[in-house]
């Protein structure tokens, strides 16, 4: 990791009014609701997919459009330390905003004589914590494919067809096209499912299934940019 890297990467996201205010709205409006509602436990604070598409939409596709990495890269940063820093950054923010919101609904919920119990709400502050990360290397990936925010489009794309092909294999009774859309599905939304593991189901494949995604979207991510040229003289004019 490249701590110059996290730290700008940091400063970039906070100093976008946008995407500060789609976050307060997202953050704010369940802890409202759970307020209203505290019987309705963590199911309205959610998935932590917003907050992480918040900070990981453009990650590295802003750059590529911008210029930025030509200038960067004239400089002793190694691609991979790239990739991974915007990994690390987009993640650790996500993770942070998540955990911190579901520590505000567990608040909320103890003062409205709702409180839940620990291990709910440590395995709900878990899952959120390794899914941010885990959307974050989703988009690290689909952000070398394309430049500017084309990768939330790719990534509501994949979904669209996943959705498209759950219902196809539905009416057909394909099991094969059912479970390839699921795995598909899923993996464009990583997460660490921690009541399973804790139920001694298959407590491994989980933990794996979360790993190996992870692993593969940096891995590939890096790849890609390590084969992406970049044309120097055009961005030096």
């Amino acid at each position: 990791m490249n701590r110059t890297l996290v730290v700008a990467f940091w400063r970039q996201r906070f100093m976008s009014p946008f995407r500060m205010a789609f976050l307060l709205f997202i953050v704010g409006v369940p802890l409202l609701i759970t307020a209203a509602m505290p019987q309705a436990g963590f199911s309205i604070a959610g998935k932590l997919t917003g907050v992480a598409l918040v900070f990981a939409i453009g990650i590295i596709g802003q750059d590529l459009s911008s210029g930025v990495l030509q200038l960067l890269f004239a400089r002793p940063v190694r691609r991979s330390e790239y990739v991974l820093s915007r990994w690390f950054a987009a993640g650790s923010m996500s993770a942070v905003i998540g955990v911190g919101q579901a520590a505000l609904v567990v608040l909320i919920m103890t003062v409205r004589g709702a409180a839940p119990g620990a291990p709910e709400a440590l395995t709900f502050v878990g899952e959120r914590l390794f899914e941010g990360f885990g959307i974050a290397a989703v988009f690290v990936l689909l952000s070398t494919l394309v430049n500017g925010v084309g990768d939330v489009a790719l990534w509501i794309g994949v979904q669209f067809v996943c959705g498209i092909g759950g219902m196809l294999a539905q009416a057909k009774g394909w099991t094969w096209l059912a479970r390839a859309a699921g795995e598909l599905s899923g993996s464009m939304n990583p997460n660490l499912p921690i009541a399973q593991i804790a139920g001694g189901l298959a407590p491994w494949a989980p933990a794996s299934a979360y790993l190996s995604t992870v692993t593969l979207c940096l891995a590939l991510a890096v790849l890609v940019m390590n084969r992406r040229e970049l044309s120097y003289a055009s961005s030096n004019g």
